[in-house]
């Protein structure tokens, strides 16, 4: 019965007790090293090798890294682990009981995004290489592709459904496997180029301002590393502290996820593809290939298994899905739209990946600004837990129909702040200078913090709302 209390818990969105946080120091790091190496880190370095060389970009990218996951671990890592939430019961307070929603709309379609992202590239990464080595011809590539896409995905659920503790379990093998094969991919990458060459190669689209181009490299890595904002809770609730959590945190999902992204970048550089695994098969054969790809597998299973948990507790705040729809339908719910892509239109989203990428910037900046001034300014790192999931007028973080104006306006004005220093679309600063200096990121967070200040102090706390004392 205690166990049975305890997965329900850990499944669900109800806050989940120090007693029932059974993950423990070596499973944190576990979850979270096989979710911070991802093949999705080609695709960083990849873009990061077209303003930046080998030198400049690994110091970039480490940085940048390092930076936007200090303001994830901020804005939701102590929350979740001192009260055991996920991170879409910790935007509440900020955003409203109801405009929470905001948040379950933003973690859905990022880890979807990024699921996507992870099985496709392991579905196209085996093809190819199956090409190169002579197994399939050139007309089974797209259908092979599709197809260890789907097969992964199935795999993915499999594990999911299991819960917290077949995730938990399963991480310390994938953790210590992925590791193992990092690591040989990157060495073997530099020893079959070279450093000369890979340190000496030119990125592709320079401006020739190379202030410019460090700022470019840096927001990439900024930008891309503040989306593991909606993972925070569904990990770090299972912690039981703080200080077990952080190391976890910082150095294996945020400079890990550098780490692994230089394979992209040194590739990228001396090859012009991110993505080694052809270019192994050409220069070290089948083989190297095969241990590119295996890592790929281990690397993308691991953090979709993690992005699907995390994506099935946001949606458990929804109360009609929290008492209506079992674990594993939920699980269905976030895996079937991956799915959908990954079968009809892979190559379409994949064209559109970097794009997404950069997207991510201009909506979790934001959302972290907002959080770190209210829960750290505001609370005093204090909230009140039965409102938390109280959805009535009652509730302290209704505010005006369960909405909060302040969370929304303040994240409108990061949008636009992140939009006027560089244009997620094109890529283009509308002031060159001020983003030379400042960055899109990091501005678009302090701005929106500001914001959200003023209008707590003179409008919401006059008022009587939040539950402010």
């Amino acid at each position: 019965m205690e166990k049975s209390a305890i997965r329900q818990a850990a499944e669900g969105s109800w806050p989940v007790l120090p007693v029932e946080r059974n993950w423990g120091a070596i499973g944190m790091f576990a979850v979270t090293i096989s979710a911070g190496i991802a093949a999705w880190s080609y695709s960083i370095g990849g873009a990061v090798s077209w303003y930046l060389q080998a030198g400049l970009g690994t110091i970039a990218m480490i940085s940048g890294a390092l930076v936007g996951m200090y303001f994830v671990t901020v804005a939701a890592m102590p929350v979740s682990v001192k009260y055991g939430i996920d991170t879409i019961a910790a935007c509440k307070p900020q955003y409203g009981s109801i405009g929470s929603a905001f948040g379950i709309f933003a973690q859905f379609a990022s880890i979807v995004g990024w699921n996507c992202i992870l099985i496709i590239l392991f579905g196209r990464a085996t093809a190819n290489v199956l090409e190169a080595g002579g197994v399939i011809s050139a007309d089974w590539v797209y259908r092979v592709s599709v197809i260890v896409s789907l097969a992964t995905l199935a795999y993915v659920y499999y594990l999911v459904i299991g819960g917290a503790d077949s995730i938990r379990n399963n991480s310390v093998w994938i953790a210590a496997a992925v590791t193992i094969a990092g690591l040989v991919v990157l060495v073997r990458l530099i020893q079959q180029y070279g450093w000369s060459d890979i340190s000496s190669a030119q990125p592709a689209y320079a401006s020739g301002d190379l202030h410019l181009d460090y700022t470019l490299g840096f927001e990439i890595l900024v930008a891309t590393v503040l989306s593991w904002w909606p993972y925070m809770g569904g990990i770090m609730r299972m912690s039981k502290s703080v200080k077990q959590a952080l190391l976890p945190s910082m150095i294996c999902l945020g400079m890990i996820t550098g780490v692994i992204g230089l394979i992209g970048l040194y590739a990228g550089l001396a090859t012009g593809d991110p993505d080694p695994s052809i270019a192994f098969v050409k220069v070290a054969g089948l083989w190297m290939g095969i241990i590119a790809v295996i890592f790929i597998g281990l690397a993308n299973v691991g953090t979709a298994i993690v992005g699907v948990y995390a994506t099935s507790i946001g949606l458990k705040q929804i109360p009609a899905l929290q008492y209506r729809l079992t674990w594993k339908w939920t699980a269905a719910v976030v895996i079937a739209p991956v799915a959908f892509i990954a079968a009809f239109v892979p190559n379409w989203f994949m064209d559109n990946s970097l794009t997404y990428m950069y997207f991510l910037g201009l909506v979790f900046a934001p959302i972290c600004g907002v959080q770190i001034v209210d829960y750290y300014f505001f609370r005093h790192q204090q909230v009140d837990m039965v409102s938390l999931y109280d959805y009535s007028a009652k509730g302290k973080y209704f505010y005006w129909g369960g909405f909060n104006p302040a969370g929304f306006i303040a994240t409108a004005v990061g949008f636009f702040t992140y939009w006027y220093l560089l244009d997620p679309v094109t890529y283009v600063s509308h002031n060159t200078t001020a983003f030379k200096w400042l960055s899109a990121s990091i501005p678009s967070l302090i701005v929106t913090g500001i914001v959200y200040a003023i209008l707590t102090v003179i409008l919401i706390k006059p008022l009587g709302k939040g539950g402010y004392k």
